[in-house]
């Protein structure tokens, strides 16, 4: 093995200047949790500053729909007025429980570390709030969405279900890309993600809130693993997707919502 040799043009040439070790204590990392002025720790997600707050009736239960005015050139693909009305298309027991819908504007940052259309908390904590929500991220109209050609079974099965939520790709040597539009955005989010969430929101609560022995039941679901609770997902938002539009419920005209002005 030949000795090394110390080569005098590798040396950082930032060593001894202002630009010396930048970038070492804020690395690409979203921190999971921190501390608030109140005290109070929580997750990235839950730091949310609503300009809307508004509680729904729909059926018996009632759902708080918490919104973030999405920042300029990104889009929820759909209002809480949409929301709450394709909810209103399910059986009480199929939202019975959820208390929150919230609509989230991710940091630059969170949308390069963990881009997600919509995630279900199952005990989410905003500032005195508690309890079970679904958030619905807000996305960048015109952003590029990039597929590689070498997916396993799961990113090809979506890939497919983003093909038919009328995502365009066009395809280059490596990768399938497409530019996110208001009308694919829609359909991705409204009659899809949200539908996916409430499906894990009704896998938890069939398989822990309806048991006798809650710990245990929790400890149960929360070691299956995520390929069993993602498929459980999926197949109840097909199913749900595929029996309101076989009654022409979906897709429908985007409902009236006009944010109240703000102070």
């Amino acid at each position: 093995m030949p000795t090394p040799v110390w080569r005098p043009e590798r040396r950082n040439r930032n060593i001894g200047t202002p630009a010396s070790g930048l970038g070492q204590s804020n690395r690409m990392r979203i921190p999971e949790s921190w501390q608030d002025s109140s005290g109070n720790w929580s997750c990235y997600y839950e730091r949310v500053r609503p300009d809307f707050v508004k509680d729904y009736r729909i059926g018996s239960n009632t759902i708080k729909v918490l919104y973030e005015k999405p920042s300029d050139g990104f889009s929820y693909g759909c209002s809480p007025e949409d929301v709450i009305h394709l909810l209103s298309m399910l059986p009480d027991d199929e939202h019975r429980l959820l208390d929150y819908v919230i609509f989230r504007q991710p940091t630059r940052k969170q949308r390069q570390q963990c881009p997600v259309w919509g995630r279900l908390i199952y005990h989410a904590e905003i500032g005195d709030l508690r309890g079970p929500a679904i958030f619905l991220e807000a996305q960048e109209l015109g952003a590029k969405l990039r597929w590689s050609h070498k997916l396993d079974v799961e990113d090809r099965a979506e890939f497919e279900r983003l093909k038919e939520d009328g995502h365009e790709f066009e395809k280059t040597k490596r990768y399938s890309t497409s530019r996110l539009t208001e009308k694919a955005l829609r359909n991705t989010v409204l009659y899809r993600t949200l539908i996916h969430e409430l499906g894990h929101w009704q896998h938890y609560e069939n398989d822990v809130l309806a048991q006798e022995d809650l710990d245990l039941a929790a400890d149960l679901y929360f070691a299956k693993p995520n390929v069993e609770k993602e498929q459980y997902a999926h197949s109840y938002a097909e199913k749900w997707a595929k029996a309101l539009r076989s009654k022409n419920l979906i897709p429908f005209t985007p409902r009236d919502f006009d944010l109240p002005a703000l102070a």
